[in-house]
């Protein structure tokens, strides 16, 4: 189930509704995320790219653990919690969010979903922010209800999913805009639709709470896209790379502040509301944020390597400077990509700057 090794799962690191759907599939490889089982490769990295980029699968993403948060305070404590604007925040949308500590530090890179202006889903990276936003809630007597939900969520992503999704719920779906959400009836229940994912070939999420009628859906999905070629996949790490999709706990932890991982646009330092976080994020401000994110290139002697990379170190004139992440080869490109968190000044002079071996690589800032 995983690298050479079996995953026993328990309370601890626990499966889904779809764990039987996945093995089904030939799932080859998983990764713990949020303590769930969530797969890494099916046929193999390179394979499952090309499928995904051509054609549309269906992915178990119950790992995004959700939160809710309601009552008469819940828009004050979002405001608190996240660094994004709120104030004019609207129903039946989603909002991407970053979310730090005390000392600026980046604990989640959130999806926020607006039910309502008193009621809030937190969708989650790789990180639990459970006891942070209870503890966070009563300190600071807000008082809402923060509950840790049993939300199920599966992805619909590809170029196809927008055709396999109007065929199961109709031509309605054709107007939900890009980070928008809206709910449908399903067997009694009402799930939710966004049009969100984690990859850039369109596609959308659902959440829904009852495992009997999850397993339902994931089956007529499964039926009504042979048409469309559907196959059971995961996120593509090959894919995400090559569309600078960033990944909590690879590319950024809690020593990153967000202006470090070119995500300061999600950060509103410049309104009245106070939040955790923004006094540390206005005095690194006014030093000057000293690093940024930076997508590497470059080639190694051989063949490609089919599997992928992480911290590889990086040198200048002998001296380690950083350690790239989510190292892959690119089809696209034709060579290896990644990412590296370092200094501004380090585009000063690409020509020092040498990866593994000594073999020179190309750095371009993530735009």
């Amino acid at each position: 189930m995983s690298n050479g090794f079996l995953i026993n799962t328990s309370n601890r690191i626990r499966s889904t509704p779809f764990t039987t759907r996945n093995k089904m599939a030939g799932v080859k490889k998983y990764t713990v995320y949020n303590n769930t089982l969530l797969p890494t490769i099916f046929k193999s990295l390179k394979e499952d790219y090309y499928h995904l980029i051509e054609n549309v699968q269906l992915w178990d993403v119950c790992a995004q653990k959700v939160i809710e948060v309601k009552g008469s305070k819940s828009l004050s404590l979002m405001q608190y919690l996240f660094c994004r604007d709120f104030s004019n925040i609207s129903s039946g949308k989603a909002y991407y969010a970053p979310i730090v500590n005390f000392e600026g530090g980046l604990l989640n890179d959130a999806v926020v979903f607006c039910i309502a202006n008193n009621n809030f889903l937190i969708s989650l990276s790789d990180s639990d922010l459970f006891n942070w936003v209870s503890a966070i809630n009563n300190s600071k007597e807000f008082y809402s209800e923060i509950i840790q939900t049993d939300i199920l969520t599966i992805a619909i992503q590809g170029p196809k999913s927008e055709k396999l999704v109007q065929k199961i719920f109709g031509d309605e779906i054709q107007t939900l805009k890009y980070f928008n959400f809206t709910k449908f009836p399903f067997n009694q229940e009402e799930i939710i639709i966004s049009k969100t994912g984690y990859s850039k070939q369109s596609g959308y999420e659902i959440l829904l709470i009852n495992p009997n009628n999850a397993i339902m859906l994931w089956d007529l999905i499964m039926k009504k896209g042979k048409e469309f070629n559907i196959r059971v996949g995961c996120p593509n790490m090959i894919e995400r790379v090559e569309n600078n999709l960033l990944s909590y706990g690879n590319e950024m932890t809690i020593k990153n502040t967000p202006y470090d991982c070119g995500l300061g646009n999600f950060c509103n330092l410049d309104t009245d509301n106070e939040f955790i976080g923004k006094s540390s994020l206005l005095i690194q401000k006014q030093l000057g944020f000293e690093k940024d994110i930076f997508k590497i290139e470059f080639n190694l002697k051989g063949e490609e390597n089919p599997e992928f990379f992480n911290n590889l170190s990086i040198f200048k004139k002998g001296l380690e400077i950083g350690k790239a992440t989510s190292i892959v080869w690119s089809p696209r490109y034709k060579k290896y990509i990644g990412f590296l968190i370092a200094s501004n000044n380090i585009m000063n002079n690409l020509n020092d700057y040498y990866i593994l071996d000594k073999v020179k690589f190309n750095l371009l800032r993530i735009t």
